[in-house]
């Protein structure tokens, strides 16, 4: 496996602020400006989803410190606390700007009206979100992030540097397409180590394939220097780059979904204590999900498949079982006569409608408790080991 380095990264005052990358397979590795500056602004704010404690995080803020006052941070709190711009919302949104120094809205997203109103709404219309850009542009001005990022090209280099080291020889994408038996334009890892949480949003690409992305946080340390470590990669590859199988075949049956959005109402709470707050999103959730748990039993065997559901459904994923049914259902027509999963897709969403008609939920556990903190300990200590002896297996 051949690792690029980006040459890029010395840049003249004023010129374009390009990522720090690297090439593993078919995945796009990097850390990229306009995420490091959303963070920055959201640690300045009190935006709730963000990672305050790491060392990183802690150096923006007192580097930046005197442009905390800065209409960008008065802006992430007044649309984060009024309209819920939180989340996936911002990631989404910076995604569809062009890298700094302009920070332009991009032509694409223009021509993807779902996604600028599912932005619009959750940033209250208007033009909310073209005086969000511009404050973020003025910040990134007035505060010189040109040379904090500059600075820290180094250390950007070194957390890449760790986390390609942990995926090894393994074709990671490969894993997802082989999976769907579909392709998408490029995949493409952003890691953000001030982020809390994982987002996994797309951006359209030509004859309706996408660019997917998978943002995400470092979860290890090493040297006082974050990174992804191998298997935490894995599972959030597979959840997240899922979604941009699953997500745009849901949209097309948005109307059919809603008909039996009752379904939502035995594990709304439990739902909205993870940030899902609709039955259309749930839907998703749920079909994502199933699709992990078959891949985990697929690269890793029936017992570690077993103890994640179990996961899942003490968090309230409680339609999560007659999927995964329905999803051995899809595997065997893939391998047998070639079936893609878009193909297949109506399958699931009758199956869905089925547990709607019979009232499924009034005849499962809907008393959730979240996993104590001796089983997550142990369930991840189960899944370092198992990732271990399966990396070792395709060196």
């Amino acid at each position: 496996m051949i690792l690029f380095l980006s040459l890029n990264q010395s840049l003249a005052k004023g010129a374009t602020i390009q990522p720090v990358e690297r090439s593993a397979g078919k995945l796009n590795i990097s850390i990229d400006p306009r995420m490091e500056l959303l963070s920055t602004v959201q640690l300045l704010s009190n935006y709730p989803v963000i990672n305050r404690k790491l060392s990183y995080s802690k150096e923006i803020v007192k580097y930046f410190e005197p442009f905390s006052s800065q209409k960008a941070v008065m802006l992430t709190d007044s649309l984060t606390q009024k309209y819920g711009f939180g989340y996936d919302a911002p990631v989404l949104f910076m995604l569809y700007s062009s890298q700094l120094s302009e920070l332009e809205p991009q032509v694409a997203f223009l021509d993807y009206l779902k996604q600028r109103d599912f932005l619009m709404s959750r940033s209250g219309r208007g033009d909310n979100l073209e005086q969000y850009r511009k404050s973020i542009k003025q910040f990134a001005e007035i505060s010189d992030f040109e040379t904090f990022w500059n600075s820290k090209v180094p250390f950007y280099n070194q957390i890449l540097d760790l986390t390609v080291t942990e995926i090894g020889r393994m074709d990671f994408a490969k894993t997802v397409e082989d999976y769907f038996n579909e392709t998408q334009e490029s995949y493409n890892i952003i890691i953000a180590p001030a982020f809390r949480g994982g987002y996994g949003p797309r951006i359209p690409a030509s004859e309706g394939k996408y660019n997917i992305y998978a943002c995400l946080p470092t979860e290890k340390n090493k040297r006082n220097i974050p990174y992804l470590d191998g298997k935490n990669l894995l599972f959030w590859i597979w959840h997240e780059f899922g979604h941009s199988f699953v997500n745009p075949e849901v949209e097309k049956y948005t109307d059919r979904v809603a008909s039996f959005d009752k379904m939502f109402d035995p594990i709304r709470n439990a739902m909205k204590r993870q940030a899902t707050g609709d039955w259309e999103t749930c839907v998703k959730e749920h079909i994502v999900r199933a699709v992990h748990i078959r891949l985990i039993e697929q690269y890793f065997g029936s017992k570690l498949s077993k103890n994640f559901l179990k996961f899942e459904l003490k968090r309230g994923y409680i339609y999560i079982e007659p999927l995964l049914e329905k999803l051995k259902d899809f595997e065997n027509k893939r391998d047998s006569n070639n079936i893609t999963f878009s193909e297949f897709f109506p399958e699931l969403i009758n199956v869905m409608e089925s547990q709607y008609n019979m009232e499924y939920w009034k005849h499962v556990n809907t008393n959730f408790r979240e996993p104590g903190l001796f089983s997550r300990l142990l369930a991840l200590f189960k899944l370092q080991r198992s990732y271990k002896k399966f990396i070792r297996q395709q060196s």
